[in-house]
């Protein structure tokens, strides 16, 4: 995943997509702070949804995971339950992304000079919910080998989990490896479109809709 994503749908449609109850006056407070986004980069703090005793907990949290070596913004979901700066949290602490969608770049960083960027939703345009782990202080997103289309653009996808299964993967009593099985499988990124834009989300200050415009595809591939 190339640090880049986008939530510019109001909160809405993740909170019913949950179908749950949230703590009385929940929604009017993130109400207040609901704005759409079509650029965030790493660093920034961005809404996420977790279990805090057993409630479902909404609220933003900076997009950066603290560790020994470093902050991390990406974890690899099939190692994580082997690592000791991830493996507590990835079983216990797993939460996950309010995402309309995300920016991928196509070719090999060492070869290629200004990658094309492509920007990838469902085909619905649904909500997405992207698997992550959070501490007190961030949250780094879990990733994934993709399955088509993410595969033809990047060799790296983001974890995710559908609507019904959220509450699900939340849970802390279910091993991380177990979550990632059972509620996050990886054909729900078949769901998945994506088109080319522009250079415009490479810049972190850029915003606005023009980011995940179309612009034409030399290669005609999508």
């Amino acid at each position: 995943m190339c640090g880049r994503y986008a939530r510019y749908q109001a909160l809405r449609l993740w909170l019913d997509s949950l179908g749950t109850e949230t703590s009385p006056g929940l929604f009017d407070e993130l109400e207040a702070r609901d704005v759409p986004r079509w650029n965030i980069p790493p660093g920034t703090k961005a809404f996420i949804a977790k279990l805090d005793d057993g409630v479902l907990g909404v609220d933003e949290h900076k997009w950066s995971f603290p560790t020994s070596r470093g902050n991390r913004i990406n974890v690899q979901s099939e190692h994580a339950h082997r690592v000791p700066d991830y493996k507590d949290h990835f079983d216990r602490q797993r939460c996950v992304v309010f995402a309309s969608g995300f920016y991928e770049p196509k070719g090999d960083k060492e070869t290629v000079k200004n990658r094309p960027w492509y920007f990838f939703r469902r085909r619905d345009e649904g909500p997405l919910f992207i698997g992550a782990i959070a501490k007190a202080d961030g949250f780094s997103i879990l990733t994934r080998k993709p399955v088509e289309p993410v595969a033809s653009i990047h060799d790296r996808s983001p974890v995710f989990v559908p609507p019904e299964n959220v509450l699900a993967w939340l849970d802390p009593e279910v091993p991380g490896r177990d979550a990632l099985i059972r509620f996050a499988p990886a054909e729900y990124g078949e769901a998945l479109e994506c088109w080319r834009v522009g250079d415009g989300a490479k810049r972190p200050a850029n915003e606005g809709p023009e980011l995940v415009a179309r612009v034409e595809e030399p290669s005609g591939l999508f």
